[in-house]
C-alpha cells in the first residue's frame, strides 16, 4: 500500500468480527512499531498482548482496582476470585454499595471484550524529565507505525486511553512497572465497521512558513 494513501484512508474502528488474527500478522505490527524514531536510541517502548481469556483476567484486575478490593481477592483461589468479581458485577449492593461503579466495571468488561486481540503500550521512564518527554514521544510514534502496518495488512484498529490502565494493580497484571508511562490500548482485528471518510482541518490552517 502507498504510504500516502495508508496514512489518508486509515480511520479508527470500534466494531470487530470474532475473526481471530494470525499470530504472524500481529508479529509483523509489533515489528514495525519498532522502527519508529527516537532520539538517543533508548527504544523505550514495551507491548502487552492480551487475547482469549486474558482479556477478561484483564477487566477482573481493573475492577479489583477501581474497587480496592485486590488484597482480598488475591488471597481467594483462582475460582473464589472469579466469583467474587462476577458476584460484583451482578450484586453490586449487596456487596459494594456502588451500583455506578459496577455498571461502569461492566461497561469496561464489554469494550475490552469487543476486539479480539488488544495490544497495552508502555513507555520507559527517562533519566530526567526530558528524556522521558523524548521517550514518550517515540512510543506515540511506535503506536502509529503498528496502526499504519495493521491498516495495510488488512486489519481494523483503534488507539484507545483510559485512566485504569495507569493503576499501580493493572500494571502489576500486565508486569509493568510503576514508573512506566501508559500510551496506548490497541484494539486490533477484523473490522466490521461501515466505511465512513474522515474529515480534517486543511493542513493550511494549521501552518505557518516563518
Amino acid at each position: 500500500m502507498e504510504t500516502f494513501f495508508a496514512i489518508q484512508s486509515r480511520s479508527s474502528i470500534k466494531k470487530f468480527s470474532d475473526a481471530i488474527v494470525a499470530r504472524e500478522l500481529l508479529e509483523k505490527c509489533l515489528e514495525s512499531a519498532t522502527w519508529a524514531p527516537n532520539h538517543r536510541m533508548t527504544e523505550p517502548w514495551q507491548f502487552r498482548v492480551l487475547a482469549g481469556e486474558s482479556r477478561i483476567r484483564l477487566s477482573e484486575a481493573i475492577a479489583e482496582q477501581m474497587s480496592g478490593a485486590s488484597g482480598y481477592v488475591h488471597e481467594s483461589s483462582p475460582e473464589e476470585r472469579r466469583e467474587l468479581i462476577r458476584e460484583r458485577v451482578t450484586y453490586p449492593r449487596r456487596m459494594f454499595g456502588d451500583v455506578r461503579q459496577s455498571m461502569e466495571i461492566e461497561k469496561i468488561r464489554k469494550k475490552l471484550l469487543s476486539a479480539p486481540v488488544i495490544v497495552c503500550v508502555y513507555s520507559d521512564q527517562g533519566k530526567d524529565a526530558v528524556v522521558s518527554r523524548e521517550n514518550l514521544s517515540a512510543t506515540a510514534a511506535a503506536v502509529q507505525n503498528f496502526l499504519l502496518c495493521a491498516h495495510d495488512l488488512g486489519l481494523g484498529a483503534i488507539w484507545r486511553t483510559a485512566e485504569y490502565f495507569e493503576g499501580s494493580h493493572v500494571k502489576s497484571f500486565l508486569n509493568v512497572g510503576d514508573e512506566a508511562s501508559f500510551v496506548a490500548a490497541i484494539y486490533l482485528g477484523y473490522s466490521e465497521q461501515r466505511q465512513v471518510p474522515r474529515r480534517r482541518t486543511s493542513w493550511e490552517k494549521k501552518t505557518l512558513w516563518v
